[in-house]
């Protein structure tokens, strides 16, 4: 290939339209306010000084063949500035450094940067790839679960490289994560076979100086890769999640003075001291030497990876989070001002110690000064809680002591019905609205690293709680709890208020129990969020042990996380879809369930992916059956999905109201139009689409398991005529209700001797409910249909 040389070609100039395809040398500035092109074989090497990326109109482009592609390159020591969406190499670029470079590249308007830092000046390539990598092949190796179906990379060398990929919003890495935790992501590389596994862990603060979360971020290679052994790269996510990893100390002391670090801001490698007060937000730092306290806000964090030590502490704000990642690290002292939602009395919360002694946690709880509505710590003579509960041996619920609590472990507290500044009143509707939020100062030496947690000897229910200064991840929980225990977890959300002021099991919702398994979960209220994946700290929740034998789990930093915090109260990633159904009454029951599909399930029960709901005994509830099982599940995960599959569904009445059911959410296969959600009412022969509006219907028995099934076909003949007249009706309540699969137009009612004793008339709806203030008596309904039928039908006033 000729070699042609520019000696200062275009110093601090504008290029217009440049065509490459033998060797092209260039030294100084370069800014490129057109057009270039690089052939096959082709070559345009920037020796020294920076090439500036400049007007949007214009292009940086490279030939994309599989071996004979062309390349833009960089010496070691040249530099680039002003890559965007709008202009970008779009093709390959290469490196000859053998330190961090930043690869400026994109393609389809999205500028997908990537990072190397190789071992050698031989050269590395790269380009991106706004393509499914599907397209390369849809082979997963062993623990990958999905892959990014947007985007890869092509990264080729005979040299080494740590390595470093992007996301954004279009990269879809909130489809990817059933579970906000970026613990799960990984990068993959194909082999020539598979994607599989390059050990690699995301980037608190993104390579691009941004912090990582589900909408934009990087993720960096733990190790140099053997760029060789791969044909693409792309963003993976794994079954089990990665702990973060223990970096070693640079040596490199930072200091805190008071305004600013010295002699520069820390880095994770980097040991800290904090000689003054610091509330200068979150930072990363391998050690911290407290000689003055920290303050941290909501959403602020630290990432520490070993101990602390000094004679100060962090103050933390109810939604910070002070991360450790070395599990035999000693832990801070913390001083954590928690607040929980807003409370009313009786209201019960689930809560854990955050302390590594339960009984100074117990004892300031109990405190007014440490634990008081609306944070006025003080004012009150007592704290605004008084009945605390926990789980024996036996499984039983028990009041709570200064030692009975184990580490990891929860209790229950709840609000007293006769404290200020709740007004003094025990009549039902004049106290159960005053809502305060309850404020909670927690002040010792936290926990850290790996916790044996005992669990009850019997089979039942145990509070498990998050006794870290850090959220942890439910789905790292659900692994770590082993097969002894069912894989779903409950979380409490005070939503019902309590009824009259007698202490009885019908004040206490169980539908207000939000549900949680590996495919997701279901909110307990309309207005309630679908519980995200974390437990916060101080929080706890309920789980149940489903074998008599005495068992124990450990907790671990490997469950820790930094963000999830602002929630008080793993999921398998081949999901193929899910979506959730809410059902709502008249009278102000809420219920809500999931169905997915997934196919390492089955249609019967799978430990951790199907979940029952706590039956409420006080509200109407909606939940799915499998087949050959009464149990009703608020989470049902399917095999793979099959448009003809068939889930039961039961309903559960229990106030007399009428109902709606609607599409709450959908992901996955059930995004396409192509794919449409039916409500079939067996009873009146209706194929509901719920994806274009709700169904509303009455039910007179008080569990129904065989009227409603979810389908995806409508099976029903397309020829009018030829569609069966359904309607039904009934009394209740000295109410009469009908429903039909068309509109109604009149209605007759008829007593045992043919006398006509009621009508409705013009009802032209397929909903009716009309007072009935008849005797008890069998009575004969004749329904007439806008379609000239009549369906009669026998209704009992009892």
């Amino acid at each position: 290939m000729k070699k042609i040389t520019i000696n200062e070609f275009f110093s601090m100039w504008v290029l217009i339209l440049v065509c490459v395809s033998p060797l092209t040398i260039v030294k100084a500035q370069v800014a490129n306010n057109s057009n270039i092109y690089v052939n096959d074989t082709g070559e345009f090497f920037i020796a020294s000084g920076n090439f500036t990326f400049g007007g949007a109109s214009s292009l940086t482009k490279t030939t994309r063949s599989i071996l004979d592609y062309g390349v833009i390159s960089f010496a070691q020591g040249a530099t680039w500035s002003g890559a965007s969406n709008n202009h970008y190499i779009d093709g390959f670029v290469r490196y000859y450094g053998d330190n961090y470079f930043l690869c400026p590249i994109g393609n389809n308007s999205i500028y997908a940067p990537i990072a190397i830092d190789a071992n050698s000046t031989v050269g590395i390539d790269a380009a991106y790839f706004n393509t499914n990598p599907s397209s390369i092949s849809t082979n997963l190796g062993t623990g990958i679960v999905a892959i990014s179906s947007v985007e890869y990379w092509k990264i080729a060398s005979t040299a080494s490289s740590k390595i470093s990929l992007t996301w954004r919003t279009s990269s879809g890495v909130n489809d990817l994560l059933l579970t906000p935790s970026l613990t799960y992501l990984t990068i993959v590389g194909f082999n020539g076979s598979e994607w599989v596994e390059v050990p690699s862990f995301y980037d608190a603060t993104s390579i691009l100086a941004t912090l990582s979360d589900v909408s934009q971020g990087s993720i960096t290679s733990t190790a140099e890769v053997s760029l060789a052994t791969f044909q693409a790269f792309t963003i993976g996510v794994k079954g089990i999640a990665s702990c973060y990893p223990i970096v070693n100390s640079s040596g490199n002391i930072k200091t805190w003075n008071g305004s600013i670090w010295y002699p520069s801001s820390p880095t994770i490698n980097d040991p800290v001291v904090i000689n003054q007060p610091y509330n200068g937000g979150s930072f990363a730092a391998y050690s911290v030497q407290l000689n003055a306290d920290i303050t941290l806000l909501d959403g602020q964090t630290l990432d520490i990876v070993d101990s602390f030590s000094g004679t100060g502490k962090i103050v933390m704000s109810s939604e910070a989070s002070v991360m450790q990642r070395n599990s035999t690290a000693t832990p801070p002292k913390i001083l954590l001002k928690k607040i929980t939602n807003p409370m009313r009395r009786f209201d019960y919360v689930f809560l854990s110690s955050p302390l590594n002694s339960f009984s100074t946690f117990f004892g300031q709880l109990t405190n007014p000064n440490n634990t008081a509505v609306n944070g006025q710590f003080g004012v009150y003579a007592n704290s605004p809680f008084y009945n605390y509960f926990t789980d024996n041996d036996s499984g039983n619920s028990v009041t709570v002591t200064s030692s009975n609590v184990a580490t990891g472990r929860g209790f229950a507290a709840t609000v007293s019905p006769s404290r200020p500044p709740y007004t003094v009143s025990s009549v039902a509707g004049s106290w159960f609205n005053e809502k305060f939020p309850v404020h909670i100062k927690a002040e010792g030496t936290t926990n850290n690293g790996d916790l044996l947690v005992p669990m009850p000897t019997s089979a039942g229910w145990a509070r498990i709680g998050n006794p870290y200064p850090s959220p942890i991840n439910a789905n790292k929980l659900l692994d770590a709890l082993g097969d002894d225990i069912r894989k779903t977890i409950y979380y409490w959300t005070f939503n019902t208020p309590r009824q009259n002021w007698d202490n009885n099991a019908l004040n206490y919702n169980s539908a207000d129990y939000a549900t949680f398994n590996y495919s997701g979960g279901v909110a307990a209220c309309s207005t309630c969020e679908v519980p995200n994946g974390m437990i916060a700290t101080m929080q706890s929740v309920y789980i149940r042990k489903v074998n008599t034998s005495p068992i124990t789990f450990t907790m671990t930093n490997c469950l820790r996380d930094l963000s999830g915090n602002d929630v008080f109260f793993r999921s398998s990633n081949d999901v193929t879809g899910k979506f959730r159904l809410n059902m709502i009454g008249s009278s102000g029951s809420f219920s809500q369930l999931m169905v997915a599909y997934n196919p390492v399930t089955t249609t019967g029960y799978d430990n951790g992916y199907d979940s029952v709901r706590l039956s409420s005994g006080i509200s109407s509830e909606f939940a799915t059956l499998i087949n050959g099982q009464n149990s009703n599940y608020a989470i049902q995960t399917r095999g793979a999905f099959e448009v003809t599959d068939v889930v039961p569904v039961q309903v559960t009445k229990r106030l007399e109201e009428n109902f709606t059911i609607s599409l709450a959410t959908k992901e996955g296969v059930f995004q396409s139009n192509e794919v449409k959600i039916y409500l079939l009412d067996k009873l009146l022969n209706v194929y509901h689409d719920l994806g274009t509006s709700s169904y509303n219907f009455v039910q007179s028995s008080s569990v129904d398991n065989t009227r409603f099934e979810i389908v995806y076909q409508n099976n029903v003949l397309s020829n009018n005529d030829l569609i069966k007249s359904n309607a039904m009706a009934f009394i209740s309540n000295d109410t009469f209700i009908a429903q039909a699969n068309q509109n109604m137009i009149k209605i007759q009612l008829f007593d045992l001797t043919g006398r006509l004793i009621q009508t409705f008339s013009n009802i032209n709806n397929t909903l009716l409910s009309k007072p009935f203030f008849y005797p008890q008596s069998v009575y004969i309904a004749k329904i007439e249909l806008d379609n000239g039928n009549i369906v009669s039908q026998k209704v009992i006033n009892n």
